[in-house]
């Protein structure tokens, strides 16, 4: 089980339980879907620093594209 969740100085954001092997196409979805929308609410100033750790769905090169394309968003 992988637990994925989203905290900062002024709050917490949703914790989200993934079971199995998550691609990197759904944590793509994870990223658009949950986490810029936390960034957005929690730090509109964009003030964040993204942090992860290095399994296989994290260095995908789809993945890396999500966050070149939102990098200002982030």
């Amino acid at each position: 089980m992988t637990i994925w969740a989203a905290t900062s100085w002024y709050s917490v954001g949703p914790i989200i339980t993934l079971n199995g092997q998550i691609a990197a196409s759904y944590y793509v979805d994870i990223l658009g879907n949950h986490l810029r929308p936390v960034v957005q609410m929690f730090l509109p100033n964009n003030d964040t620093v993204f942090q992860d750790d290095i399994p296989p769905m994290h260095t995908a090169r789809s993945v890396h594209s999500w966050f070149e394309e939102h990098e200002d968003a982030l």
